[in-house]
């Protein structure tokens, strides 16, 4: 049945799900949703999937996006929840819990953008010192300052790449007052700050963060200086126990871009941020600590061992 499913992948989800892993612009946030998007359109009605292999083509779909990006968890959970949507149900009702949990996870829906700002807003008031860009993370400080709970952003560029500087630029457009810092700097700046805000790539079962490479050490320098780090993510980022930790590296070419014989160079995207540097997780289902995150993490296994086992 895998085959035969795997024959009539229509060429349009084929595309979608090689475009997923070729995409090296967007993060994992964006690209989970593109999943649940993907996912979406075989949900719906189409003429080039038959009823009696529709269930086959959508795991199968399911697993391809798994493999695409095997470093980000977010579209493992992602795949994993919109197929277990439909599992406990008759067949007749399985497309359709499918589609709704796929349409929600295509959008981030206003219900749990209420939440996170709910939950952010009784720790992130004053001055708030964050790095790199999120999505998640720029729409809470973005309403949190529009409110006036948060009086200043400090925001390290996050370079290489620049995501801090392209975020602080949306943040200070939308009226908020926005320090922009180089990374290695932070230690003069972080005294400024009530407390760090920190975005996730992915959070491991143990608590620890994967992130742009710099939130390591900003949360290092938070510790010395006595200022809280808090995490702001979903929990849709919240990897399996066993999903394998891979840190992307991009070109040396962006940090030494005339080869030197004898000199080397290497570029990793991110880094891990140990649990005990992290004072809480703000989550769309609250402030979690390092056992509930734990839990979390067994969830989306079960959910991913049930999708991948054949």
């Amino acid at each position: 049945m895998m085959h035969d499913a795997r024959q009539q992948l229509p060429a349009d989800i084929e595309a979608s799900i090689q475009a997923i892993r070729d995409d090296r612009e967007h993060g994992a946030s964006w690209l989970a949703r593109a999943a649940a998007g993907v996912l979406l359109r075989l949900t719906e009605p189409r003429d080039d999937v038959s009823d009696d292999i529709w269930d086959a083509v959508v795991r199968m779909a399911a697993q391809e996006l798994v493999a695409a990006r095997p470093s980000m968890a977010a579209i493992a959970n992602t795949a994993a929840r919109i197929w277990d949507a439909g599992q406990t149900a008759v067949l007749a009702e399985s497309r359709k819990q499918q589609r709704d949990m796929a349409e929600r996870l295509a959008t981030q829906d206003k219900q749990t953008q209420h939440a996170l700002r709910t939950h952010a807003e009784k720790l992130f008031p004053g001055v708030v010192y964050t790095m790199s860009r999120s999505g998640t993370g720029e729409d809470v400080l973005r309403n949190l300052g529009q409110r006036h709970i948060i009086e200043r952003v400090l925001i390290g560029a996050s370079l290489p790449g620049g995501e801090g500087v392209s975020m602080g630029r949306s943040l200070a457009q939308s009226g908020l007052d926005v320090t922009l810092v180089a990374d290695t700097a932070c230690g003069l700046f972080i005294g400024e700050a009530t407390c760090v805000v920190l975005g996730a790539d992915s959070l491991r079962a143990d608590g620890s963060l994967v992130n742009k490479v710099g939130s390591y050490p900003l949360a290092l320098v938070a510790r010395e200086a006595g200022k809280p780090v808090y995490v702001l993510c979903e929990t849709l980022k919240i990897a399996a126990p066993d999903f394998p930790l891979i840190l992307e590296e991009k070109n040396p070419a962006e940090l030494l871009p005339d080869p030197i014989t004898g000199f080397h160079a290497h570029n990793p995207y991110f880094d891990v941020t140990p649990a005990q540097l992290i004072s809480g997780y703000v989550t769309e289902q609250g402030v979690l600590d390092r056992e509930m995150v734990a839990r979390y993490a067994e969830a989306a296994g079960a959910a991913l061992a049930r999708l991948l086992t054949e």
